[in-house]
C-alpha cells in the first residue's frame, strides 16, 4: 500500500510524535508497506489533497497533541475520503478535552476523581479547591498530554506554581482529586482489552514526561499486582469509558486503583505512543505479538472499519502469533 505517515507537528509533544513515527514507519516499510513521511503545516490539506491523487490509499496518523489528537486531522481525512488508523473526529475531540470526556463518564456511571475546570476566570484560592477537592489535587491543561504542564499540589505555594506553569500550555485547567493507589493503563484495540500494566516510576512519584520517554524512567509490569478481581473490574470500567466516547482501532485509558482496588478512569489517549518506551507495544508483547503484528493488526482493524475488508495488498505479508 502507499501510506502517508503524519509525524512531527506543532504540539509541546513534537519530539514523542517523531520518535513514534520513525518506530511506525520502519515497521510498516518492514511490511512492504510505501511510506511518505509527512510534517504537518498550515498547507496540511494542499499536501494531503496532493497525495491522495498520487494515489495514497492510507494515513497513518503518529502526531501527538493538539492539531493531531484533537479531531482536526480526521475530519480532514475524512473529508478527503481517506482512511486512517484510530478513533474518528469526534470521539477524538471527545477524549482531548478532559473536562466533557469526565462528564461523559459520569453521565455513563463510570468512575472518575472530581474535578474543577477553570477557564480564566479568577483564580481560586488553595483553600476553596482543597475544602472541595481534597489534598493533593492534580493540576492539568484540560487538552494536554504526556503530562506535559501538570502538577500534583499538596499545599498553597505547590499550587500557585501549579497553576502558572499548566497555564502556559492552555487556558483551560482541570482542577482534580488526587486518586492515592497505582497507576494502570490498558491499551483496547477495537474492543479488545490487551493486558493491563501497572506502571512504577523510578522516582517512586508522578508518571511525568521523563517516566514516560527516557530510558529507565519506569517499569511496566506486567502482569499487574491486582487481584483477580481488581482486574476485571478495571478492565470493565476501561472498556466502559471507550465504548461511551465511541472510540475505534486502538486506544488507551489510563486509570487510578484505590487502596480498595477501586478503578478511576482519569483519560483516553485517542493515539497512544509507539516509541521504544511506550505502554501499547509492550501490552502488545504480552501477548506475544511483535511490534510489526501492532502495527499490521491495526492497519487491517483500520482498513475494515473504511472499506469493510482489508485490501489484500495490506494483508500479503501478515505473520499470526
Amino acid at each position: 500500500m502507499k501510506i502517508v505517515l503524519l509525524a512531527g507537528g506543532q504540539s509541546p509533544e513534537r519530539a514523542v510524535s517523531q520518535v513514534t513515527g520513525k518506530a511506525v514507519k520502519n515497521a510498516l516499510e518492514d511490511l512492504g508497506h510505501r511510506v511518505t513521511w509527512v510534517d504537518p503545516g498550515l498547507d496540511l490539506p494542499q499536501v494531503l489533497w496532493q497525495e491522495r491523487q498520487a494515489g495514497c490509499e492510507f494515513v497513518w496518523i503518529a502526531l501527538h497533541g493538539g492539531g493531531g489528537e484533537d479531531g482536526r486531522v480526521q475530519a480532514l481525512l475524512d473529508w478527503l475520503g481517506l482512511p486512517y488508523q484510530g478513533s474518528g473526529y469526534l470521539a477524538s475531540a471527545l477524549a482531548m478535552d478532559k473536562a466533557i470526556a469526565k462528564q461523559l463518564f459520569r453521565a455513563q456511571g463510570i468512575p472518575t476523581p472530581a474535578a474543577w475546570v477553570w477557564e480564566g476566570q479568577d483564580c481560586p484560592t488553595w483553600g476553596e479547591v482543597s475544602a472541595t477537592l481534597g489534598s493533593p489535587v492534580v493540576i492539568k491543561p484540560v487538552d494536554g498530554g504526556s503530562t506535559v504542564g501538570v502538577t500534583i499540589a499538596s499545599h498553597a505555594r505547590q499550587f500557585e506554581e501549579g497553576m502558572e506553569l499548566a497555564q502556559t500550555y492552555g487556558q483551560r485547567l482541570l482542577l482534580e482529586t488526587y486518586i492515592a493507589g497505582k497507576e494502570l493503563t490498558l491499551s483496547i484495540l477495537q474492543g479488545q482489552v490487551m493486558p493491563a500494566i501497572e506502571i512504577i516510576t523510578a522516582s517512586g512519584g508522578l508518571y511525568d514526561y521523563a517516566a514516560k520517554y527516557e530510558p529507565g524512567g519506569s517499569r511496566h509490569l506486567i502482569p499487574c499486582s491486582l487481584s483477580p478481581d481488581g482486574l476485571a473490574a478495571a478492565e470493565q470500567v476501561a472498556l466502559a469509558a471507550y465504548q461511551a466516547l465511541g472510540c475505534q482501532g486502538l486506544a488507551r485509558v489510563d486509570l487510578r486503583i484505590d487502596s480498595q482496588e477501586q478503578p478511576w478512569v482519569l483519560e483516553i489517549n485517542t493515539l497512544p505512543g509507539m516509541t521504544p518506551t511506550s505502554l501499547c507495544p509492550d501490552a502488545a508483547a504480552a501477548l506475544g505479538w511483535t511490534f510489526g503484528q501492532l502495527v499490521e493488526r491495526i492497519l487491517q482493524v483500520s482498513l475494515t472499519r473504511f472499506h469493510g475488508t482489508p485490501s489484500a495488498s495490506s494483508l500479503s505479508r501478515v505473520v499470526q502469533p
